[in-house]
């Protein structure tokens, strides 16, 4: 993969991850983000330029839903879950 490619693909990475921790719904959040994580890992073998730059434009339409469902999520906000306002253990 070119330095460029690779670049570009880390980027995608890292929005997609960044956009989709904005759900306000707990379980799309963490849907989102274990989706995302396993897209990549799944992918992450691919040779062919022209396979990665399909995979590079399905990602970047995926940002854009990702975005617009964040966007209707704030519209429709609920009560945060039980399991969201735990405290993390002092050590």
């Amino acid at each position: 993969m070119a330095a460029s490619t690779r670049a570009q693909v880390l980027d995608l990475y890292r929005a997609m991850l960044r956009e989709s921790k904005h759900f306000s719904a707990y379980n799309y959040r963490m849907y989102a983000v274990r989706r995302i994580r396993d897209a990549f890992r799944e992918n992450k073998n691919v040779k062919d330029p022209v396979e990665i730059q399909a995979l590079v434009n399905k990602a970047k339409r995926d940002l854009e839903i990702i975005r617009r469902q964040v966007h209707i999520g704030q519209l429709y906000s609920t009560d945060r879950l039980i399991i969201e306002n735990q405290e993390k253990p002092r050590t």
